[in-house]
């Protein structure tokens, strides 16, 4: 895989920042692009770094080597090894380590601009970026001067065809009028070329390309966080990773992970009254001004307001769980288990209703088992339910007859022969 060129377009009142590769197993060029209002076409500068983060991971899938003959940061360059580096050792069954070969690594000189961007969709992680940056006192947390909300970069452009994120973009331009900061609006087309999996793999590379798409006028751009630092997931955007994308004049920083979550939206965006108004993580009513109340996504949300009492305060949901909530939660891996662990010890704290406690716990541990024997083979599982209902009851029972120090040899063995390792 070879980028080959670079330029800067401007056409149409629009600015678009335009990469050609070359695909090694397909024998073709391919334009990928980066595309925003003409006014801030002096945030756009030809370089390559934009297409570094866009190229390296679908590369790294392929085991294509990546060659960058455009000019590309010195910094971001050294640091590909390690980004490498944490991305195999998280996901070494779908990416293999590849050489990256940068014709012009280049130093680039500190911005001189203070300017901060935050990317913003409206929904919980965002909006608690934003609550606490514009809320801050601290002089230590930077001053957001933009929002940045991108077309085609969670989802292929073909997702938008009936023109659906219009009303998400009115929204959006109401939160930042009422702040009092701007926004920018932009287009990609990485998605289309590459649909690698969102959340769990191009989530941090896909925003950080758009970052750096903008680095002639952003100093800083946040990406909010998904998880806390207490539940670090192998995760596309990350603690551990996002900051590594960052080049001499444009820092990337991963945003929030101080709190999870569960907490933002029940002990934080509770008291945001912008948040309140327009909070929405519904993906299958987009475009719409209300969140459909139906879907996983808004019951995961809806679930923390409703336990701590304050999911009347959010008129983008209904003022109701649904009957069937645990039916439509999914827990599918140990990423949807730690939020659902999250909102049941919430649950615990607010003595919510018995009925939903007791609903939640058995989801939580069919769940658990579920996950569990999904990572092991037939006879380790047969193992498990052997040693956690019939030996580990009888250790216990015995322990309380003879003592500890009497049976602790035999419990050795028997954990030795049934649990697994």
């Amino acid at each position: 895989m070879k980028l080959v060129h670079v330029e800067k377009r401007i056409s149409n009142e629009k600015v678009r920042l335009v990469g050609i590769v070359q695909m090694d197993n397909l024998g073709q060029e391919i334009e990928l692009y980066f595309e925003y209002p003409q006014r801030f076409a002096d945030f756009v500068i030809e370089s390559a770094d934009a297409f570094v983060p866009a190229l390296l991971l679908p590369a790294m899938e392929r085991g294509e080597n990546l060659e960058i003959q455009p000019p590309i940061s010195e910094k971001l360059w050294l640091n590909l090894r390690l980004i490498q580096d944490i991305i195999y050792q998280w996901h070494p069954e779908t990416f293999k380590k590849v050489q990256v070969f940068a014709e012009k690594p280049s130093k680039y000189e500190p911005h001189s601009s203070n300017k901060v961007g935050a990317f913003f969709s409206l929904g919980v992680d965002s909006f608690y970026t934003l609550h606490k940056h514009v809320n801050s006192i601290s002089p230590n947390l930077p001053h957001i001067s933009h929002l940045i909300h991108m077309k085609g970069i969670e989802f292929p452009l073909s997702y938008y065809r009936d023109n659906q994120e219009q009303e998400v973009i009115n929204r959006i331009k109401d939160v930042a009028e009422e702040i009092g900061i701007d926004v920018i609006f932009g287009e990609t087309n990485i998605r289309t070329h590459f649909p690698l999996k969102w959340g769990l793999h191009y989530h941090g590379a896909g925003l950080a390309s758009v970052a750096l798409s903008l680095s002639g006028g952003l100093k800083s751009v946040l990406i909010p966080s998904t998880d806390s630092y207490k539940t670090i997931f192998h995760w596309g955007s990350s603690p551990l990773l996002d900051h590594w994308w960052s080049t001499e004049t444009t820092n990337i920083f991963h945003d929030g992970s101080e709190v999870e979550r569960v907490e933002k939206t029940a002990k934080f965006l509770d008291k945001d009254p912008l948040a309140r108004k327009y909070l929405r993580v519904c993906l299958k009513n987009y475009g719409s001004e209300t969140n459909c109340g139906k879907c996983t996504k808004c019951v995961r949300t809806m679930l923390p307001l409703y336990v701590s009492g304050k999911l009347n305060l959010f008129p983008t949901f209904p003022d109701q769980l649904p009957k069937n909530w645990d039916k439509i939660l999914h827990i599918n891996d140990e990423h949807d288990l730690s939020h659902a662990e999250a909102i049941l010890e919430l649950a615990k704290e607010c003595d919510a209703d018995p009925q939903l406690l007791t609903s939640l716990s058995s989801k939580i541990e069919y769940a658990r088992y579920a996950i569990f024997f999904e990572q092991q083979n037939l006879l380790a599982a047969i193992k498990s339910i052997i040693y956690v209902f019939w030996i580990k009851p009888i250790i216990q029972q015995i322990e309380q007859l003879l003592g500890q120090p009497k049976i602790q040899r035999l419990q050795d063995k028997l954990q030795r022969l049934f649990k697994p390792a």
